[in-house]
């Protein structure tokens, strides 16, 4: 089994070839066949260094190009000058701008609706409260007094009520 296994390892790897005739399996190689697969892939890696050198080359001289085109200048270093310029007036206006972004008709939109559906759920809220309180009373008959001291120590008062 051992000579089986290697003889099918080496298969696989392409190193020999595998034939199966009938029931019995032959394994060959040619003599040759070895030196013309190194021969191959010595030639492949070869034409692979090549291109890459090539490619190395290219991407040497677009670096230099570019390299070449930095250069400091009393014109890039006036640009640069009139960048910071511009950036600190961008600055300066977008504060004065977060100023007045209340006024922004989005935001009052916005705000708009909120205020609609805070409404909502206080009155949702104080509803709950009344319901509560009403079932604390049913409950608890008797001892109204102490319902009525826990909602006051709550923060619940009488005149509490619905916004309209």
């Amino acid at each position: 089994m051992v000579v089986k296994d290697l003889l099918q390892g080496m298969a696989d790897d392409d190193m020999i070839h595998a034939e199966k005739v009938g029931v019995s399996t032959y394994y060959w190689m040619f003599p040759s066949e070895a030196g013309v697969k190194i021969t191959n892939t010595v030639a492949a890696l070869e034409a692979d260094l090549k291109r890459l050198e090539a490619e190395k080359m290219k991407l040497d001289c677009e670096i230099a190009t570019k390299q070449a085109l930095l250069f400091e200048s009393d014109e890039r270093e006036g640009l640069l000058k009139s960048l910071a310029k511009a950036q600190e007036e961008t600055g300066e206006l977008e504060q004065r701008m977060a100023k007045f972004a209340d006024c922004d008709p989005d935001v009052f939109r916005e705000m708009t609706k909120g205020v609609a559906q805070s409404k909502e759920s206080a009155n949702r809220w104080v509803d709950n409260i009344w319901a509560l309180e009403g079932w604390m009373r049913k409950k608890f008959q008797g001892r109204e007094q102490d319902i009525k001291q826990f909602f006051k120590s709550k923060g619940v008062t009488e005149d509490l009520d619905n916004i309209p």
